[in-house]
């Protein structure tokens, strides 16, 4: 047996599974910058844990995380409203935020407490209300609200958030609730068909603010050893009205903290460490998820890739093993090939340009053709699923001439050993690049090394 033959072949097919498998991840980023998912996952898994919409729609609004979208927010338009409403226009003016599509335990442990901190303030439960006016507007579908108006609610909001990180009990605070008040009820006179959902914004937050001051009058008087650490615990308290799930976990995760602060650390410190880890626990089952789901997408993109260009791993393996100079050829490819350092670029189209690229000048039994003839395709010997003695195979288009063939056409192939083929190379490329890279490199190096003494004295 021709060990060097075997080496080239191997070497020849692991290098054509690490292109596709650079095709399939250029694809596969494609579609999830399209379909945003990993900062979809993330908002669900953090919708989970917060248990409350409003909640998390607060907690995706404060500036820490919003930041890390890079995306300042705008002005409102001072273009009259009449334009937006124009029929041209309308569905031009409808702007979906993005959402990060990775958040770092810290900035996760700081918007949190942030958020706990002022949770029993009025001003707070205004903010979550106009938010959850404005995601309501952001995702009816059936109804098109200009921009202009989603940046005025995003505005209100920031100016409720401002006022509810003032001092509780001050003049400062009753002078920005009654200002708040006032910038809500410009805003309704401005947008009168928004009038009802504000109105009951307000009110509910006067409801809930109730609830909260009973729940904070129970509450036992904190020692004042941390002034920080007693006004989150106040916070956690006052989002048991609000969202009793994350109350529960927030006070499971404080309890006690002070007993296991470390020498020069601080009990609001240790009560962050504890959150940061329950935020990586949640997210470590949302890499997992998206993992799972990844390698299913690469196996789909990768069967589809492979059948739309034919590559058959099967039929590769045996025209390599006939044609000594194409592999050669294709292993001397192989052994300068590197794996791009760059980000990859996100175009399908080039991305399968470029799988192309990498063999041209190589006679590989990769692509379709299409011939015809002067009958139905689906009588004609050369055309057929399942050829027989004195056939070959092709996929006939139907109610036509026209065939679809392989490059390297025989009559041993049929189109389950096809798509058996096609389906082993999905398989190889749903591996990755650099798995394969790394196999590549130490099958070179065998190849470089030459034959074994014993086999060319057996030879």
């Amino acid at each position: 047996m021709n060990l060097g033959a075997i080496i080239e072949v191997a070497i020849g097919l692991i290098f054509v599974w690490i292109v596709l498998s650079l095709t399939i991840i250029q694809i596969q980023e494609w579609i999830s910058t399209r379909l945003d998912k990993r900062a979809r996952d993330m908002e669900a898994a953090i919708q989970e844990m917060l248990a409350n919409p409003n909640l998390k729609a607060q907690f995706y609004d404060h500036p820490v995380i919003r930041g890390l979208t890079a995306k300042k927010r705008k002005q409102p338009s001072r273009t009259p409203a009449w334009f937006y409403n124009h029929p041209l226009v309308r569905g031009f003016t409808k702007e979906k935020r993005k959402l990060p599509s990775y958040i770092p335990s810290q900035q996760f442990s700081l918007a949190l407490f942030d958020v706990a901190m002022t949770a029993g303030t009025e001003s707070s439960l205004i903010q979550q209300g106009i938010l959850k006016i404005r995601d309501d507007l952001e995702n009816d579908k059936k109804m098109t609200v200009e921009e202009a108006v989603i940046e005025e609610l995003n505005l209100l909001a920031e100016f409720a958030r401002s006022a509810a990180a003032t001092e509780a009990g001050t003049a400062v605070t009753k002078a920005s609730l009654t200002t708040l008040k006032r910038e809500a009820k410009k805003f309704t006179e401005k947008h009168p068909e928004l009038e009802g959902l504000v109105d009951a914004a307000l009110k509910e937050a006067d409801r809930l603010k109730g609830e909260i001051d009973d729940v904070l009058e129970k509450q036992p008087k904190q020692k004042a050893t941390d002034a920080g650490l007693s006004q989150v615990r106040r916070g956690v308290a006052a989002l048991s009205v609000i969202s009793p799930e994350v109350n529960q976990t927030l006070n499971a995760l404080l309890l006690n903290v002070e007993e296991y602060v470390t020498q020069g650390e601080t009990n609001l410190a240790r009560a962050r460490k504890n959150v940061e880890t329950w935020f990586d626990d949640s997210m470590d089952r949302v890499s997992g998820a998206f993992k799972r789901y990844a390698q299913m997408m690469a196996l789909i993109i990768g069967f589809v890739v492979a059948l739309l260009l034919n590559v058959d791993s099967i039929d590769l393996t045996l025209y390599l093993w006939r044609e000594p100079a194409v592999r050669q050829a294709l292993a001397e490819n192989a052994a300068k090939f590197e794996l791009p350092q760059d980000q990859l670029e996100t175009d399908p189209e080039q991305a399968l340009q470029d799988f192309r690229d990498q063999f041209v000048g190589l006679s590989l039994p990769i692509g379709w053709g299409i011939t015809g003839g002067t009958g139905p395709a689906v009588n004609d010997a050369n055309c057929q699923l399942f050829p027989g003695v004195d056939q070959t195979f092709g996929i006939p288009i139907f109610g036509s001439t026209k065939c679809i063939v392989p490059p390297q056409s025989n009559n041993q192939n049929n189109l389950a050993v096809k798509l058996l083929g096609i389906f082993l190379t999905a398989l190889a490329a749903r591996q990755g690049a650099p798995f394969w890279f790394d196999i590549l490199k130490r099958v070179v190096n065998l190849r470089s090394t030459g034959a074994n003494p014993n086999e060319k004295a057996a030879g």
